[in-house]
């Protein structure tokens, strides 16, 4: 009994060898599969955090310019069948154009010292202005400006009032509302939107030159016409990035029109050379705008990022009018 014993605490059996390596296997496997689980969910949840601080850049922006261009309106009436357009810049990176929501809450900035402007005056529309900064976050963009993750631009939404208090108080300077003929705007604007880290790139260009990540884009609407004895569709023709870059519509004989080329700043009644209102003066007949704004996620070392694109649609036209959009309005604004 007692070798029986001896023997048995002498028995140096265990883990063999292959055993030790099956758990080891098991046990790198595991946490192996713990890690993979643990990266993912981190990464997951970075890529989520970066989501949502690109929206919390991009949608303060998007809001207000949607409403703007929807109520985009001619600050002044057509003379002699010239109306003065709504959008007084179109560009690839950049939109200036008139919105209808008055100043009813009185912009007295240049108010004459001494006097007192009347308040609650309706002044007229409001000057809105799209501009892509560079990355000094001061200089507009040019087709030289590269903005990058590296780099990245600025996106800014400028308001500009227009003036009152010029000839008396409360007087506005808009056509309508006050003396004209145009309205006068100051320098300094409410600034409505800053967005960061924007990177459409101006100088990502196509084979021919053109940007390939405009953050603005034009569909114009002719309503056609009868001039001469010729008629003339309704058709819709988008600006391509090339055109904007070069502010000339260009193919258009080929859409059935007598001259292949006018400038998107030319503005006049039509003509044989131009025969509808819309062809007459481009910059009048955009019918709607797409903005495409891509934001670069933080810590991205490419172009990569937010993209945040809307088409927006104008209002109609007022009622009985012979121009598409509408007329300023201080009912309105």
């Amino acid at each position: 009994m007692t070798a029986r014993l001896r023997d048995r605490d002498l028995d140096d059996s265990g883990f063999t060898l292959v055993e030790l390596t099956v758990t080891s296997f098991v046990l790198l496997l595991l946490l192996g599969m713990v890690f993979i689980t643990f990266t993912m969910v981190e990464g997951l949840s970075a890529g989520i955090s970066s989501q949502y601080q690109s929206f919390q850049q991009t949608l303060p922006a998007m809001a207000p310019l949607h409403s703007m261009l929807a109520a985009e309106v001619e600050p002044a009436p057509p003379v002699a069948g010239v109306p003065t357009p709504g959008f007084a810049s179109l560009g690839n990176f950049n939109v200036t154009f008139y919105a209808n929501i008055g100043t009813a809450f009185a912009n007295t900035v240049s108010c004459p010292s001494g006097q007192t402007c009347t308040t609650g005056t309706t002044a007229g529309p409001a000057k809105i202005v799209g501009v892509l900064l560079g990355p000094d976050g001061v200089t507009p963009v040019t087709a030289t400006t590269a903005c990058n993750a590296a780099n990245p631009c600025t996106f800014q939404l400028r308001m500009f009032l227009p003036v009152t208090g010029l000839t008396a108080p409360g007087v506005s300077s808009c056509p309508g509302v006050g003396t004209g003929p145009a309205c006068i705007y100051p320098a300094n604007y409410r600034l409505l939107a800053n967005v960061q880290n924007v990177v459409n790139d101006p100088t990502a260009v196509d084979g021919s030159g053109n940007p390939t990540s405009p953050l603005f884009t034009y569909t114009m609407f002719d309503t056609g016409g009868t001039y001469l004895g010729t008629t003339y569709p309704d058709q819709a023709i988008v600006l391509t990035p090339g055109e904007l870059a070069a502010q000339q519509l260009t193919g258009l004989s080929g859409l059935g029109y007598p001259t292949d080329t006018q400038s998107l700043t030319a503005c006049a009644a039509p003509s044989a050379s131009y025969p509808t209102a819309s062809i007459a003066c481009p910059a009048d007949a955009i019918q709607s705008v797409t903005v495409d704004l891509r934001v670069a996620k933080p810590g991205s070392g490419t172009n990569g990022g937010q993209e945040n694109s809307l088409v927006v649609y104008r209002y109609a036209q007022s009622p009985g009018s012979t121009t598409a959009p509408f007329q300023y309005t201080a009912t309105v604004g």
